[in-house]
C-alpha cells in the first residue's frame, strides 16, 4: 500500500515557495545507467494561452548539458529539486532556443496520478490525501501576476524577472521519438507508415544502428528504478521492439511517476515499462534525442495523463505473444521470429503483418511472384479458446504482401465486431512458399442437361486450366430433393479466389459486416469462408434471388445456409467465374413439355 500525505510531506517543494533565481539541480542519465546532477536555476513561473497550466521556467546549464547540446528527447521526467526537495518534472522545451530554457511541470500535478489508481482499484494503492483538496494551491502566490508573450528569448531570460511577470511561450513536450528495432527494408516503412498514423509521433528506425553492447557490469543496486533513470515505454518486445525513452521523477512503494506530460494521452493503460541503457544522446536541429536499449522489463504503466505516466514495478501487464514462421521450400530455409506486444488490437495487427513481410523478404530474398500456403491460430486468454484458419495466396507481383491479408481482415473483426471484446492470448502464423505459379482457371462447365426433376442429381464437370500444365477435369453432383421449389436456377461455378458467391455478398456485404456476436460468429464466419484454392458451385432458383431483394434479413440468413452448395478442394489458387441456367420441372409440366 502506498500513503502520499502531500500536506506533511517535507520531501516536496511546491509553486508558492519557488522564486526566480531560486538555484538547484536536475538529475538524469547521460550514459550508461548513472544518474548524475545537472545545474538549475528559476526563471520564473510562467502560463499562458499556448500552455494550458502553470509551470517553473528554468535554465539548464553545466558541461553535460553544453556537451549534448542541450536538452534532449529523453529527459522528460527528469527531477528537479531545489532545497534538496522535490519541485516536479522537467516536461517541455522551446524547441527554436537553444535548448537549454525548458518548463518543469509541477509535482503536485503529477501525484494527482495516483488518485486515477486509487479509484481503479482502492485494494492495492490507497493515496492519504486527495492533491486536489491539499491546502497548498497549485498557482499559490501567482494571482497578482500578469501573463504577457515574450517573442524572443535569447539572453533576456538571464536577467532577473520582475515578481510581477508571467511569461507565456511556444513550448511543446520534450517528447522522445518511437525507436522502432527489428525491421528493415519495406516492413520497416510499413510499419513506421502505420505507427506514425496510430499514434502521431515521430518513427526513428534504430534497425542499421551497430548491435554493440559495452561491457555493462550492471548491478542489482544499479537497476533499481530510481528518481533520474532513463525508462523506457514500451509497445512490443522480442524480435521487433517499439519504444520511447524518458526520465523517472519519482518513486514510492513500487510506483514511480515519469514524463512530466502524457506519452499518448489514452488514460487507463497497459504498457510494458523498462528500464533504459543510454548510449547517446544524438544531436538534431529540432531537438537531441537519447538513443538507448531496454535491459530490464519493470513493470507496467497503467496511467497516461496529461501530468506523466504512473508505472507499477513488478507488476506486468498483459501481452500478446506473436510467433511468424515461413519456410522456403524451394531453398529448404526456415526463419522464425517471435514477439511480445501490449493488448492493443490495431497495434498487434501493424506489428504482425509488418513482421509477416519482414520475415517473407528474409526467407525468400527477393520480392516477386510466389505461390503461398497460410495458416492462421489465434487463440484467446480467459476462456482459453483457439481459432484456425488457412488458406493459399498466388501473386505475381509480391506474394508477401497477400499473405497477411486474412489476418488483418480477422483482426479488424476481432477489434471491432459489436458483439463483445475479444483478448487475445496468442498468434501463430505458419508460412510456406514456393516460387511455382501454382495457379489455375477455370475454362470449361458442362451439365450431364439442362432440365431436371425434384429428386434427381445434376452432375456437373468442370475443366481448369493450371498455369502451363495439362488442362484437369474435377466432377461435382448437387442432388435436388423432393420438395424443391420448381422453376428457372442459375447454377454458378467459381474459383475461390474470384469474386465472393451472391450469398456471402448478401449476408456480409449488404449486412453491416462488423454486426457479428463476437468470437464464436467470427469463428464461424471463418469456418465457412470460401478458400482461394477452392472450387464453389451453388444453385440459386431465379425466384429466390428476386424475392431476397424485397425481403428482410431473416430469408437472407435462411438461404446462406442452402444446401445447394458444393465445394472442391484442391492444391491450385482457382479463379474464374461462371454461370449455367437451368430449368427444375416437375412431372406435369415435363409432360405437357413433352406433347408440345
Amino acid at each position: 500500500m502506498i500513503t502520499i500525505d502531500i500536506y506533511a510531506n517535507e520531501e516536496f517543494i511546491f509553486l508558492d515557495k519557488i522564486n526566480s533565481g531560486m538555484e538547484g539541480v536536475a538529475k538524469t542519465v547521460f550514459i550508461g545507467t548513472e544518474v548524475e546532477e545537472i545545474p538549475v536555476q528559476v526563471i520564473d513561473i510562467i502560463a499562458g494561452a499556448i500552455i494550458d497550466d502553470t509551470y517553473i521556467l528554468v535554465k539548464l546549464s553545466g558541461d553535460k548539458i553544453d556537451k549534448n547540446g542541450g536538452i534532449s528527447a529523453g529527459m522528460s521526467g527528469t527531477p528537479v529539486y531545489f532545497d534538496e526537495k522535490l519541485a516536479g518534472a522537467i516536461s517541455h522545451a522551446w524547441e527554436m532556443s537553444e535548448h537549454n530554457l525548458c518548463l518543469v511541470t509541477p509535482i503536485a500535478r503529477m501525484l494527482k496520478l495516483f488518485d486515477y489508481v486509487e479509484k481503479k482499484n482502492k485494494s492495492e494503492i490507497s493515496v492519504g490525501t486527495n492533491v486536489e483538496t491539499v491546502s497548498v494551491p497549485l498557482n499559490a502566490g501567482l494571482k497578482s501576476k500578469i501573463v504577457k508573450k515574450i517573442p524572443e528569448c535569447k539572453d533576456m531570460f538571464l536577467d532577473k524577472l520582475s515578481e510581477n511577470e508571467v511569461f507565456s511561450l511556444n513550448f511543446r513536450y520534450i517528447q522522445s521519438p518511437l525507436l522502432i528495432d527489428g525491421f528493415s527494408g519495406r516492413a520497416q516503412r510499413n510499419i513506421e507508415s502505420s505507427i506514425s498514423r496510430q499514434f502521431e509521433k515521430e518513427i526513428i528506425n534504430i534497425s542499421n544502428f551497430p548491435k554493440f553492447i559495452p561491457e555493462l557490469n550492471i548491478t542489482a543496486e544499479e537497476t533499481e528504478v530510481t528518481p533520474g533513470s532513463s525508462v523506457g515505454v514500451q509497445l512490443s518486445v522480442g524480435d521487433t521492439n517499439v519504444l520511447t525513452i524518458g526520465t523517472a521523477t519519482y518513486c514510492k512503494d513500487n510506483f514511480v511517476l515519469a514524463f512530466g506530460h502524457p506519452f499518448m494521452h489514452f488514460g487507463n493503460v497497459s504498457y510494458l515499462f523498462s528500464s533504459v541503457y543510454i548510449y547517446h544522446s544524438l544531436p538534431s536541429i529540432v531537438m537531441p534525442f537519447k538513443l538507448g536499449f531496454p535491459y530490464k522489463l519493470e513493470g507496467t504503466v497503467l496511467q497516461d495523463r496529461d501530468a506523466g505516466i504512473l508505472a507499477h514495478l513488478k507488476h506486468f501487464p498483459k501481452v500478446v505473444s506473436c510467433k511468424v514462421s515461413v519456410s522456403d521450400i524451394d531453398k529448404n530455409i526456415d526463419i522464425q521470429r517471435g514477439t511480445k506486444i501490449i493488448s492493443k488490437n490495431d497495434l498487434i495487427n501493424s506489428i504482425t503483418s509488418a513482421l509477416i513481410v519482414q520475415s517473407i523478404d528474409q526467407a525468400i530474398d527477393r520480392i516477386g511472384q510466389g505461390t503461398a500456403t497460410v495458416r492462421l491460430e489465434l487463440l484467446t486468454g480467459q476462456p482459453r479458446e483457439k481459432m484456425t484458419y488457412d488458406n493459399m495466396y498466388f501473386s505475381k507481383n509480391d506474394i508477401a504482401i497477400q499473405c497477411s491479408a486474412d489476418f488483418e481482415e480477422i483482426m479488424d473483426l476481432l477489434s471491432n465486431n459489436y458483439g463483445e471484446e475479444i483478448i487475445l492470448n496468442e498468434i501463430k502464423v505458419e508460412i510456406g512458399i514456393r516460387e511455382e505459379n501454382k495457379s489455375a482457371i477455370i475454362t470449361g462447365v458442362e451439365t450431364d442437361k439442362k432440365e431436371y426433376l425434384p429428386g434427381e442429381t445434376i452432375e456437373i464437370e468442370i475443366t481448369i486450366k493450371p498455369f502451363r500444365k495439362p488442362e484437369e477435369n474435377k466432377m461435382v453432383k448437387i442432388e435436388l430433393p423432393e420438395n424443391i421449389e420448381t422453376g428457372e436456377t442459375v447454377l454458378i461455378i467459381r474459383g475461390g479466389s474470384s469474386r465472393e458467391s451472391i450469398s456471402d455478398k448478401i449476408l456480409f456485404q449488404e449486412k453491416e459486416k462488423y454486426l457479428l456476436n463476437g468470437w464464436e460468429d467470427i469463428k464461424a464466419k471463418y469456418q465457412k469462408k470460401v478458400k482461394n484454392n477452392q472450387i464453389v458451385t451453388e444453385l440459386i432458383p431465379i425466384n429466390k434471388i428476386e424475392r431476397m431483394s424485397l425481403t428482410g434479413l431473416d430469408e437472407k440468413d435462411d438461404f446462406s445456409e442452402s444446401e445447394f452448395k458444393e465445394i472442391i478442394e484442391t492444391d491450385l489458387i482457382i479463379e474464374g467465374y461462371h454461370e449455367i441456367y437451368l430449368d427444375i420441372k416437375n412431372e406435369q409440366n415435363k409432360s405437357k413439355d413433352r406433347d408440345l
